[in-house]
């Protein structure tokens, strides 16, 4: 019998329990995040028994299964639910490294997942974990026939992108902090008007389009979730690629 109640317990019995694996992943001590969600789904009664797969065949298998995609509403919001089953990354290519899957616990955003950086099951904000990730492709499955419903108009407007700074220049990758790296607005570490707005910790994955030269430090910089420019600070502007606070950039 199909249960989304006993899908969820499969994670939350392991949260804070096992580790992140993608070499030992299935189990008993340690997962990936698409082998957690394979298990969660056979537990739940939705997949055969020994099945398994990887990120990018989570895909085909969802929908063989009887899980549909949703849609986004008229805001290029997705109105996930509990049970919703979310997959980061262009099918096709998102294996490996290259994509993300997890569960929806609630219906205010909040997931489960398997993750590599708090290295273990955990609940988190699904936007803050995908903005800070940089915003990568999204799908998300529904278990049953998808019926479109009249989205509310929402109460606030949309967070309009704020002008980039002068100086950035173009390079797409991924940094890899080793310390806790804050998240700002600009570039100015001495602003009093503009703290941090969120944190990175260290080994979490910050995808990136331009870098910046600013202030003695050197910046990253993507587009979050909301549409506004932000910057991370990886190091001082001192010429040199020993010195950065982690891996990703120019080393």
């Amino acid at each position: 019998m199909k249960n989304i109640e006993k899908m969820i317990q499969w994670m939350t019995d392991r949260k804070g329990k096992v580790t992140y694996s993608m070499n030992a992943r299935l189990g008993p001590n340690s997962y990936d995040c698409s082998s957690a969600v394979y298990l969660a789904l056979i537990h739940g009664g939705f997949l055969n028994t020994g099945m398994m797969g990887n990120t990018d065949t989570l895909f085909s298998h969802l929908e063989n299964a009887g899980w549909t995609k949703i849609q986004a509403d008229e805001t290029g919001n997705y109105p996930a639910k509990t049970g919703d089953i979310f997959i980061w990354g262009n099918r096709g290519a998102s294996g490996g490294a290259a994509g993300h899957t997890g569960i929806f616990i609630d219906d205010q955003d909040n997931i489960i997942h398997c993750n590599y950086g708090y290295n273990g099951i955990t609940i988190n904000n699904h936007d803050t974990i995908w903005g800070l990730n940089g915003c990568p492709t999204m799908t998300i499955y529904r278990y049953g026939r998808n019926e479109s419903r009249p989205q509310p108009t929402p109460s606030t407007p949309k967070p309009v992108p704020q002008e980039q700074l002068v100086g950035l220049i173009s390079m797409t990758g991924t940094f890899y902090p080793d310390r806790k790296l804050a998240v700002s607005q600009d570039t100015n570490p001495d602003d009093a008007t503009s703290p941090a707005l969120d944190y990175y910790l260290p080994g979490m994955m910050i995808y990136y389009d331009h870098y910046i030269h600013s202030n003695g430090y050197v910046w990253i910089s993507y587009i979050s979730h909301g549409g506004a420019r932000r910057y991370v600070a990886v190091g001082p502007d001192d010429g040199r690629t020993d010195t950065t606070w982690g891996s990703g950039f120019f080393n």
